[in-house]
């Protein structure tokens, strides 16, 4: 990246003159009298992280702004260039957050005015719709304007390339340091909106659904739920997916419904997330209904709420995953499946893999890696992958997790279990005694900005000899992997079978810490409580020893 070298008035005065919105041009103007404000906002740019350029809104490169999108698309742009993909274009989608249709927009002139063949789609769809229209167009590359599930002060987005999949290193480092925040494309360097070529978003949908979801020949016997998406996009792709499947539609969750990137009562527009689902409960309880299902507000991620005994539990997503990993294993045959999982994600969905004789893979964390084998070994049956953080993969026609597609089997594997007098919770207990209790959590340590690698230097300096009660026999750092590749990820294995993974997140200030624990020894239902009551001890155990860690 070209650095800033200039005294502050003349980067004010520079930036201020290429500033296309008045708002955060006139936060800078502030700044000429503000020096830590100054700081904060021209400190240090935004960076391509797990899932793109993604950062709260507001003024300067620090933040997530129009002049950063332009920057980021003029990056981008002279990458394809390089790339010699300039002619295989590049295609445009948005979300419904503040600003994110201006942002498409303002990239969508970014590469029209350096001759590179773009289209637009028309208005907001979901992140999966994008990723297929990247694959079935056999396009250069794919720009997704989204903050996925972040709070409504983010924007950001996700870049998917000529193999279908989000960019990988070393291509990310590429257009990161190809962005240029001395050199400012100004508005009238962009070509005007007219020249901007478009494609509706009802065609982009129906392109997905085309491709993407099916109808089978014998489907499984009504089955009513509820499902938000919480103000997102998803719902009309999500209506028009049940249809296409021949499924029974969703009851929506009224105040939820229609897409608002102000997120009302949801300071958190994230299923896993604490109070999230509420109204959803609500809607459910009203219609005596009890299952819920929730994308995240671009649609791919999904969260899972079930009744149990009259109470409302929200399925972790490693439960999810196992859950559709045994039914999409059910659902398939032959001698070559595979499926890939995410290193921080449970041990739980190899352990059935492995019974069940299907190829399982273990990844750096991300989907740009747990769908690489799709790409790498083609010959394969590709079948599932998974992350814990509610992301799923229930085909290969999407190079990326798909919350909508994920729905589909989701509510297919649960009436079938209802015809067969089953249930989720039967199921749950049937894989139990099959490969044993796996038991998870996840804590998230919220921090000042720029603290998360600081944390990971001093955890380092640190290294535990024991967690919680239990002794630390091997400890894995993924910053020298010669395996998976590096990633500032710590591995900590104990002598009960216990796995904690720690690690900054890719999207916000805070650290990561995935916890899994396990009894292999049951043997009948009689078994699980008593396993699960003492994993459960066990995970509260460590979970307290990590957190003095950090206070």
């Amino acid at each position: 990246m070209t650095e800033l070298s200039a005294t502050t008035s003349e980067v004010i005065d520079r930036w201020i003159d290429a500033d296309p919105d008045p708002l955060t041009a006139n936060h800078i103007e502030t700044l000429r009298s503000d020096s830590e404000g100054f700081d904060r906002a021209f400190g240090q740019p935004l960076r391509f992280g797990t899932a793109g350029l993604r950062g709260k809104m507001g003024p300067g490169p620090g933040s997530m702004n129009r002049l950063v999108m332009r920057v980021a698309a003029k990056a981008i742009a002279n990458q394809l260039i390089a790339d010699g993909l300039a002619q295989k274009g590049i295609v445009i989608g948005y979300d419904a957050r503040i600003q994110s249709d201006l942002y498409a927009l303002d990239a969508a002139r970014i590469f029209q005015s350096m001759s590179i063949e773009c289209l637009l789609v028309d208005g907001p769809i979901p992140t999966p719709v994008l990723a297929r229209l990247v694959a079935s167009r056999a396009s250069g590359a794919g720009l997704m304007v989204t903050a996925s599930h972040n709070p409504r002060s983010d924007n950001g987005c996700k870049l998917y390339w000529s193999d279908g999949l989000q960019i990988r290193p070393p291509l990310d480092q590429k257009i990161q340091r190809l962005m240029d925040f001395r050199n400012l494309p100004r508005s009238n360097e962009l070509a005007i909106p007219e020249l901007v070529k478009k494609i509706e978003a009802r065609v982009a949908i129906s392109e997905y659904l085309g491709g993407v979801i099916e109808r089978r020949a014998h489907s499984p016997e009504p089955l009513e739920f509820v499902y938000t998406p919480l103000c997102g996009v998803g719902a009309e792709t999500f209506e028009l997916a049940f249809a296409v499947a021949g499924l029974t539609p969703p009851i929506i969750v009224p105040s939820q419904r229609e897409p608002d990137g102000t997120f009302p009562n949801l300071p958190f527009p994230n299923p896993e997330e604490t109070g999230t689902l509420d109204e959803a409960f609500v809607t459910a309880n009203h219609h005596n209904l009890d299952l819920i299902l929730a994308n995240d507000p671009d649609a791919d991620r999904l969260g899972v709420a079930i009744r149990d005994k009259n109470k409302w539990r929200q399925l972790t997503g490693d439960e999810i995953g196992l859950l559709l990993c045994d039914f999409r294993s059910r659902e398939t045959n032959g001698a070559n499946r595979i499926t890939a999982s995410s290193i921080v994600s449970s041990d739980a969905v190899a352990a059935l893999c492995k019974t069940r004789d299907i190829e399982h893979k273990r990844t750096l964390t991300g989907f740009k890696w747990i769908m690489l084998p799709v790409i790498e070994e083609p010959n394969k049956q590709w079948i599932f992958g998974y992350e814990e953080a509610l992301g799923y993969s229930v085909n290969d026609l999407v190079l990326d997790k798909d919350g909508i597609a994920a729905a589909v089997e989701f509510v297919r594997m649960a009436a079938g279990l209802k015809s067969n007098g089953s249930g989720l919770i039967q199921r749950m207990d049937e894989l139990a005694l099959e490969i044993g209790v796996f038991e998870s959590t996840q804590l998230n340590i919220r921090l000042q900005t720029d603290e998360s690698e600081s944390q990971m230097i001093t955890l380092r300096s640190n290294l535990p000899e024991s967690i919680g009660s239990e002794t630390v026999t091997f400890m894995d750092d993924y910053l020298s992997h010669q395996g998976l590749g590096n990633s500032d990820l710590l591995v900590f294995s104990t002598n009960l079978g216990s796995r904690i993974c720690i690690r900054p997140s890719g999207t916000e200030s805070k650290i990561k810490i995935y916890i899994e624990v396990r009894d292999l020894n049951v043997s009948t239902t009689k078994d699980l409580a008593k396993a699960r009551h003492q994993c459960r001890e066990r995970l509260t155990a460590i979970a307290n020893d990590i957190s003095s860690w950090f206070n």
